[in-house]
């Protein structure tokens, strides 16, 4: 009561609502919901969270005294020179040029997010390629794979099959690329304008978290269990980095002045306890258990957990454990100490490299990986993830690069008004 009392209005203030992004951010939660339920829970979860984090601000700006702000009403002055009686002024009227401006004032035309759409189109399948020749499959192999999102029936080819080039399959992949690519470009032409900068830290650590946690992982497992390798559902691998990056880059910055090495380490440890939660909701979601993840963790040091069954590596195994909280512990500090040393020194990236590397890979993954649950799910075993995730990284920042460079025209004012922008000016 005394606070409403404190900020109630007089004659030098006005009530105006306080800006916010909540509504937004909950039409966008509730759309991802409605995906996920036909895509799986992938993007379902990333809707709920959204959803939950666009109700929370919106609640809060309902709470008693959060969802006005006053404005100070600008006293009347005495004009510096005396208007002539000869000065005209023109009102502005509805419909006519610099009476109400759409925001933002200035937007990249269609043509930019075709042109990038089609650059980063031609670009990313180049991680795919090099995918299937480092493997031994051959370059027809993630095209035939790609092929597999719109077309039912092939998760009953072998792999050998989908090793063979098929001229039904590449027409099918090139329609599906080209129209994801045209559709994700448009979607990065219009976005650009309006998305806010990235801070330094949150750029870095949902940027380069990921990157370094998930290569070191899937080298080592390779090296030590490659066929454990292929147990992970690295999508929601790459979620939980993604989280411990943020996590811990922002208590990195926050108790800086604790000092780096101190502020490293526990960012790292309450970001090794955060990441945890995807890993292990995505093991109970998917029917395995809590002990799944714990389990294949331990496979990066311990030989022999491959040839566990998959009903052992759902069950409670104390060596197992102890070993996977080892290493979780000591990659959760050494990471964490890496960020204390490089974030204060990190230089800012830009917005548009930021999002591209973050949003395209997030929605192109999530829809790629939802679809081809959905049509093959055979099919959506045998793609390896993290470098299908290369290549959406590699499409975002070249298909941002492009829109970016574009030229910008501006918004015309509301409405139909019979003269043009130029008119206005000039006159």
């Amino acid at each position: 009561m005394a606070d409403s009392q404190r900020h109630e209005p007089d004659e030098t203030t006005i009530e105006m609502p306080r800006p916010t992004a909540a509504p937004i951010v909950v039409s966008l939660g509730l759309a991802l919901c409605g995906a996920g339920l036909a895509m799986g829970w992938f993007m379902l979860i990333a809707g709920a969270a959204m959803l939950i984090a666009g109700l929370g601000m919106w609640v809060q700006q309902l709470l008693p005294g959060r969802g006005h702000v006053h404005e100070v009403v600008a006293g009347i002055a005495a004009p510096a020179v005396a208007p002539r009686p000869s000065q005209r002024v023109e009102k502005l009227v509805a419909g006519k040029p610099g009476y109400r401006l759409r925001m933002p004032e200035k937007v990249h035309p269609i043509s930019a997010g075709v042109k990038g759409g089609i650059v980063a189109g031609l670009v990313m399948p180049i991680p795919a390629l090099a995918y299937g020749l480092f493997s031994g499959h051959g370059i027809w192999y993630p095209i035939n794979l790609l092929a597999g999102i719109a077309m039912p029936g092939i998760e009953v080819y072998s792999v050998a099959q989908l090793e063979e080039f098929r001229p039904g399959l590449l027409v099918i992949s090139i329609v599906v690329h080209a129209v994801m690519s045209l559709v994700f470009g448009l979607l990065y032409g219009v976005l650009m304008p309006t998305l806010p900068n990235v801070p330094e830290p949150i750029a870095w650590g949902a940027l380069l978290m990921p990157a370094l946690w998930t290569a070191v992982s899937y080298v080592l497992m390779g090296a030590v269990n490659p066929a454990l390798r292929d147990g992970v559902d690295w999508p929601w691998f790459i979620a939980s980095q993604f989280v411990f990056g943020v996590v811990t880059a922002v208590v990195v910055m926050r108790s800086a002045r604790s000092g780096r090495v101190l502020s490293g380490i526990l960012g790292g440890l309450l970001g090794g306890a955060t990441m945890a939660l995807p890993a292990i909701a995505w093991s109970l979601l998917t029917g395995r258990g809590f002990w799944y993840p714990v389990n294949l963790l331990a496979g990066m040091t311990i030989r022999g957990v491959d040839a566990a069954s998959p009903e052992e590596l759902m069950q409670f195994n104390s060596e197992w454990f102890a070993s996977s909280l080892v290493i979780h512990a000591v990659i959760c500090t050494a990471f964490g100490v890496i960020y204390s040393l490089f974030l204060p020194k990190a230089r800012p990236i830009p917005a548009p490299l930021a999002w591209g590397g973050l949003v395209l890979p997030l929605l192109w993954t999530a829809a790629s990986h939802g679809l081809m649950g959905v049509v093959n799910p055979v099919l959506q075993e045998r793609v390896d993830w993290p470098w299908f995730i290369v290549s959406q990284f590699v499409f975002g920042v070249t298909a941002a690069i492009v829109v970016v460079r574009s030229e910008m025209i501006v918004v015309p004012p509301a409405g139909a008004g019979p003269d043009s922008l130029s008119e206005f000016v000039q006159g």
